[in-house]
């Protein structure tokens, strides 16, 4: 009987151990490791039957998790506890680097937006040189006007008053093609309205281009 036992006991010893080595033949292994470029990257890589495969590097935790965790989807093989925690404690140290730089980003991009763009700076400064003139100002391929002058255009011309929040231009607007300026600009000029012409040769940058503006006074047609 104690031999019966005896024998028994050493089938179970016997499975245990090829259970525990068929677990530790099957895993999923990551380190960081020194590159080339001398940055520290992220091994991720299979490990079965003492043969590596499927390895990649990753300069962020965060990806060589998520390749991880791919990698144990699609072969079933173990994560160590030790790997997966030192990997989300450098997740975590990487998220909490990232939050300063995310909130100095938005920080900055609103101190953008509350300054005065290139178009609306332009538009600005031609309208104070000819305050007393409809401006009709070159953006792409339509001429356009804003605030009164946009009134005024519409009025006599028939065309559409449409509002914009365009950036820091935030007015009633309205515009016509380019190539209609033949047709609209005696209009406004027989209308007894004065016009100040902007052409804009190329879409606006950060540098303002130069503008060139030319002015018609009304004359006003003896009936």
């Amino acid at each position: 009987m104690s031999i019966a036992l005896s024998n028994k006991a050493r089938v179970n010893n016997i499975i245990h151990k090829s259970l525990n080595f068929t677990i530790m033949a099957n895993l999923i292994l990551a380190s960081k490791r020194e590159v080339k470029s001398g940055s520290q990257m992220w091994h991720v890589y299979s490990f079965s039957e003492n043969t590596k495969s499927d390895e990649f590097f990753f300069a962020q935790p965060i990806k060589a998790l998520r390749y991880a965790f791919l990698l144990r989807k699609r072969s079933g093989a173990i994560i160590p506890k030790a790997i997966y925690t030192k990997l989300m404690a450098d997740v975590s140290a990487s998220k909490a680097q990232a939050e300063p730089s995310a909130a100095q980003e938005s920080a900055s991009e609103a101190e953008q937006a509350a300054e005065p763009s290139a178009l609306a700076k332009a538009y600005e400064s031609m309208k104070a040189k000819h305050p007393d003139a409809i401006l009709l100002y070159r953006s792409g391929d339509f001429y356009e006007s804003f605030g009164e002058d946009a009134k005024a255009v519409s009025e006599v011309l028939g065309i559409t008053l449409t509002r914009t929040s365009r950036k820091d231009i935030t007015a009633q607007m309205t515009g016509f093609p380019h190539h209609a300026l033949d047709s609209y600009l005696p209009k406004l000029v027989r209308a007894g309205k004065r016009v100040a012409i902007c052409d804009e040769p190329s879409a606006p940058q950060e540098s303002a281009p130069k503008k060139k503006a030319t002015r018609k006074s009304a004359k006003k047609e003896s009936k």
